[in-house]
């Protein structure tokens, strides 16, 4: 009975260890752990590409110098007196002309002093020294002078230097006669003179400037004809380069009108130099008209300009421009 239990425990114990073992059979076993599938690779991003090859840049150009600047604009340099050439104008004392004469013969020259004393109504000197006389003076021949210069007044001279000599003289002021007595014209023989045009006092005073004359009855009669002339040439130039047949027709008539009215006034007057370059002007507006009525532009521009050139010549030769930009007839016309 003993045996047989102890038989029992060791077949119970074995059975349970063959019932562990058959479960343990009877599962399924585990797969074997299998390595990770490869992975396809990343997306890269493309390769960088080298840059198509481009142009060369265009180079910018070398350096240049800075451009010239134009000077800053100056203000009008005083205009001298009518009938003074257009030649610069030297600024010189009294004194200096008188010690070295030679270094402004021929020059024009502004020349300031001291009147020294009056030799005739067109005549005087100056000295540097207003306080006593030096005996350096320089002779002044001012043809248009309208009143005495002051005595020790300071004066401005202008006008061309020379060396006094009555033949000279006489060649540069044409229609001046000198008053000088005979024995200052031996005094200033061969010295400096200046040929006056203006002689401005301590006031500011041109007292050599010439008084603008009345305008005659003449001077009245030619201007109203002659300020057509100037606007009526304007017009007919502008008219004929835009083409504007009709226009440059009313201008042109215009012209020959005036022209023959010209013609008429100084044929009136004896003149046939005057009265032949009218007739000049009359035919070239005539001509413009001509050309325009066979429709033919080009041709009626060809006479602008010696149109505009003989009237240039008849105001050069006849008329004459005072200071206040009116015109006056010259003397014989």
């Amino acid at each position: 009975m003993r045996r047989s239990t102890k038989s029992t425990v060791i077949a119970a114990t074995a059975l349970a260890a063959f019932v562990t073992s058959s479960c343990a059979f009877g599962q399924a076993p585990a797969p074997a752990a299998q390595p990770p599938a490869a992975q396809p690779p990343a997306a890269q991003p493309p390769a960088a590409q080298p840059p198509a090859a481009q142009p060369p840049a265009a180079q910018p150009p070398a350096a240049q110098p800075p451009a010239a600047q134009p000077p800053a604009a100056q203000p009008p340099a005083a205009q001298p007196p009518a009938g003074t050439p257009l030649k610069p104008l030297v600024p010189v004392a009294a004194s200096s002309v008188a010690a070295n004469p030679d270094s402004y013969v021929g020059e024009y020259v502004t020349m300031t002093g001291a009147v020294e004393a009056t030799l005739s109504k067109t005549a005087f000197s100056v000295d540097q020294d207003k306080t006593k006389t030096t005996g350096k003076e320089v002779l002044v021949l001012a043809p248009s002078l309208q009143k005495q210069a002051d005595a020790n007044g300071y004066v401005t001279v202008i006008g061309q230097l020379i060396k006094f000599d009555e033949k000279e003289v006489a060649t540069k002021l044409k229609d001046y006669k000198i008053d000088l007595s005979p024995a200052d014209l031996e005094k200033y023989k061969g010295k400096p003179v200046v040929l006056a045009t203006a002689v401005i006092n301590s006031a500011g005073i041109d007292i050599a400037k010439k008084p603008i004359p009345p305008m005659s009855a003449d001077d009245l009669t030619l201007q109203k004809i002659m300020t057509k002339l100037p606007p009526a040439q304007g017009a007919v130039r502008k008219s004929l380069d835009s083409k504007d047949v009709a226009g440059s027709k009313e201008q042109a008539t215009t012209l020959k009108t005036a022209f023959t009215e010209i013609e008429a006034f100084f044929k009136a007057k004896g003149n046939e130099e005057a009265t032949k370059l009218a007739a000049e002007g009359k035919h070239h507006a005539d001509s413009i008209l001509v050309n325009l009525n066979l429709n033919n532009i080009d041709a009626a521009k060809t006479s602008i300009t010696p149109l505009g050139a003989t009237c240039a010549s008849c105001h050069g030769k006849y008329r004459e421009r005072m200071d206040d930009g009116t015109f006056r007839l010259k003397a014989g016309s």
